[in-house]
């Protein structure tokens, strides 16, 4: 997926995505569960902090914000 491809809008459904070549796949479709998710964002959040990319003190933010993109995209 190209940088500009993650700024369109995405559509709902696995069919309507197909139909308009959106290669994209909705976090639901790329992961098992919450669990699965939340542990590869986690670690994911802990590299940016070893690479200096994120501050220690900001974790548990994004964190938070890693369990709401789960909630959203469940609904």
């Amino acid at each position: 997926m190209s940088f500009i491809g993650s700024y369109l809008p995405f559509a709902k459904t696995k069919a309507e995505r197909e139909h308009a070549g959106d290669p994209r796949l909705s976090i639901p479709e790329r992961y098992v569960g919450r669990e699965q998710y939340l542990g590869l964002f986690s670690e994911a959040a802990m590299q940016a902090v070893r690479d200096r990319f994120l501050v220690p003190e900001d974790l548990a933010s994004v964190m938070e914000r890693g369990a709401e993109e789960w909630e959203q995209a469940t609904k």
